[in-house]
């Protein structure tokens, strides 16, 4: 288990805490727990990774409304809910929102640690495309803008002459800007290109 994963466990009922520690602090889980929600949202950061495993009715911040400051604050970790009763609607809520699992106590310890499973397998793959994207984005900051330019006009199925054309400038000139731009992002094919705007949220064919 990567040391830097955590499991933040949220939930007003001290003794609660105590059961679901116990259950996955047997796993090998680094856990940190809390009784507040403004406490765990002060904690947690963009750069945790893991999941948060929190009970549904907490006083103040509820466990959905926690759920969407998380992600306004850009810390995208799954959440396993926990709750006392079956509501259906905050349920169906939770999920909409990306909950991994709307669980009802008293919890089952092999369900439980299954889902936490899943929620960290399911945040790792997240990461990951974040991270790509990020990378895509900051090769294309690399670029100068006409650089930048010709690319996409490349990657929309553009030939030479045509780029040279949207750009204003000689064939040869519109040859430089595209090499160079592809030399830079370090690709060989027009599908890399495609790809990697794909990641960067950039469709090609979108106005500038």
């Amino acid at each position: 288990m990567s040391s830097s994963i955590r499991i933040f466990v949220l939930d007003d009922d001290p003794v609660y805490l105590v059961i679901i520690e116990k259950i996955l602090r047997s796993e090998g889980y680094a856990i940190e727990v809390f009784e507040q929600s403004e406490a765990l949202l002060d904690r947690v950061t963009p750069k945790d990774r893991g999941c948060v495993v929190m009970d549904l009715r907490m006083p103040g911040v509820n466990g959905l409304e926690l759920q969407r400051a998380l992600a306004q604050r850009g810390a995208y970790l799954p959440v396993v809910f926990v709750s006392g009763s079956a509501d259906i609607p905050d349920a169906v809520l939770a999920m909409k929102q990306g909950a991994v699992d709307f669980m009802k106590k008293p919890v089952e310890p092999t369900a439980l640690r299954a889902r936490v499973v899943q929620a960290i397998q399911q945040d790792a793959a997240a990461a990951a495309v974040r991270a790509a994207r990020a990378r895509a984005r900051a090769s294309l900051e690399a670029l100068s803008p006409r650089e930048r330019e010709a690319c996409r006009w490349f990657a929309k199925g553009y030939g030479l002459k045509q780029i040279a054309a949207e750009l204003g400038v000689s064939d040869s000139t519109a040859h430089t800007h595209r090499e160079r731009g592809m030399q830079k992002l370090k690709l060989q094919t027009v599908a890399e290109l495609i790809e990697l705007l794909r990641l960067a949220d950039e469709n090609p064919d979108a106005p500038r």
